[in-house]
């Protein structure tokens, strides 16, 4: 633990949590558009103008710190150096949950932004408060390159209403030495019944320093479980928005059967609890020096992940590192959700056609193919371009980064927008309380996702009053 723990605090800027927005704010708070790093890029998407006029002024708020703070600044400094029509002044907000407040406030005063990267874009948009930016973005906006699954997320009643900045889904890490050894490769991993079943090959293996006790580590919380279960079939919420539905058979019986692998058969293991991250670097810990054969992270792992394992080689620990996909459940496709950051344009009177026109503007050259890159190759995060993988600069990234675009294509192929929680959070705790009480404590499925429903319904019916 202390060997990762210590490549974690040199490179903790770096480090990425799961697939939700809340992890996605926890590591991307706390720096300011000051502490940017400026490098030059090439050419403006924008088209030149009369350079007497003062430059439309485009007020933009994010909540991005640390290395995603760093990268936005850059590509907001090479904008701005790259053309005289727009000018982009950033205003850092403490969190994503901040920024909602502070729109709610902006709103009611018409002093809103004329751009926003996060927050709730699905409850503004749903009360007619963004602007559609397909409506506002130019014509080398091409939305036909945008990863499949992000282009879902951002389209609304056949429009593109928000524009997809970057994104995360679960990805599993692997040790494919042991896979190897085993006689088995990437493509057995093909459903988490069949992984499961390679335990008879894994466990025990040799990895020189130490011996494969468990055949998985998921991560600690709802987001496996939830990808596992969304293959299965299940769903949050009914139809109609009206009835939860986290007890159905969908759910128990995949959260029934990590609770069998984990305290009935003991070939799986969840680290729990203690301080902030430390959960999260103990499961990657146990992958990184031999004790499982893999485990489902962020793709935002992956630096500090590829550093260890090299570290731990050099240390004599058997690991050649393998970034794949998730499986699905049973013979059904893979299906995990994936979070996204989304660019919006506000919708009210107090923004000009041409401050509207100039935030499309930026966020076309943000999410440019080269840009989109930089960014993803810097974080770890999934670039939001196809064409990405067509980029020679990419291409070299990945002769030395393997796998490094696995959660692209896992977005793009088999990943759906993450639920939202229209009660503020409530169904979303009732079902980490139950799943808890799974994998934790040891509860059966169906006792604990009973008690879970009964409560977030009461949390919906609430609002749908």
């Amino acid at each position: 633990m202390k060997r990762l723990l210590t490549i974690t605090l040199t490179l903790t800027l770096l480090l990425s949590g799961c697939g939700t927005n809340a992890v996605m704010e926890k590591k991307s708070e706390g720096q300011s558009e000051e502490q940017a790093v400026k490098t030059p890029v090439e050419a403006s998407t924008s088209s030149e103008t009369d350079t007497t006029k003062e430059p439309v002024s485009i007020e933009f708020w994010h909540a991005l710190g640390g290395s995603l703070g760093d990268g936005l600044n850059e590509i907001i400094a090479d904008y701005n150096a790259s053309q005289t029509q727009y000018v982009i002044k950033p205003v850092v907000v403490g969190s994503y949950s901040e920024i909602d407040e502070k729109l709610q406030a902006a709103y009611a005063a018409d002093q809103v932004p004329a751009l926003v990267a996060g927050g709730s874009y699905n409850l503004f948009a749903s009360k007619g408060l963004v602007s559609p930016f397909e409506d506002y973005m130019p014509s080398s906006y091409d939305k036909k390159d945008i990863v499949g699954g992000f282009l879902k997320a951002a389209t609304m009643d056949g429009k593109l209403m928000v524009a997809p900045a970057y994104g995360t889904s679960q990805v599993l890490y692997v040790n494919k030495a042991v896979l190897k050894e085993a006689g088995k490769t990437v493509a057995d991993l093909k459903s988490w019944q069949s992984i499961a079943d390679m335990r008879a090959d894994i466990i025990g293996k040799d990895t020189n320093k130490d011996k494969i006790s468990y055949v998985w580590e998921p991560m600690w919380g709802t987001g496996n479980i939830a990808d596992m279960a969304r293959s299965n079939g299940a769903h949050f919420l009914s139809e109609d928005g009206k009835t939860v539905l986290i007890n159905s058979a969908e759910w128990v019986n995949v959260l029934e059967q990590v609770r069998v692998w984990l305290h009935d058969d003991k070939i799986m293991k969840i680290h729990s609890g203690g301080q902030g991250w430390e959960y999260w670097y103990k499961t990657m810990d146990d992958w990184v020096y031999g004790k499982s054969l893999g485990y489902t992270g962020s793709p935002g792992d992956y630096v500090i992940a590829l550093e260890a394992v090299k570290k731990a080689n050099t240390e004599g620990y058997k690991n050649e590192f393998a970034v794949v996909h998730q499986p699905g459940w049973g013979s059904n496709d893979p299906a995990p959700y994936f979070s996204s950051l989304m660019y919006f344009i506000p919708n009210d009177s107090n923004l000009t056609e041409d401050q509207k026109k100039g935030a499309a503007d930026f966020v076309t050259f943000a999410t440019s193919t080269d840009n989109t890159a930089k960014f993803a190759i810097a974080t770890g995060y999934a670039a939001v371009r196809k064409s990405v993988l067509d980029l020679s600069s990419y291409k070299e990234y990945l002769a030395s980064n393997p796998d490094a675009d696995a959660a692209l294509k896992q977005i793009d192929l088999y990943a759906v927008p993450e639920f939202i929680d229209p009660t503020g959070g409530s169904i979303i705790n009732a079902l980490k309380e139950a799943v808890d009480k799974v994998e934790i404590e040891n509860m059966s499925a169906k006792e604990a996702l009973d008690v879970a429903a009964e409560k977030a319904q009461k949390e919906l019916d609430k609002i749908n009053k």
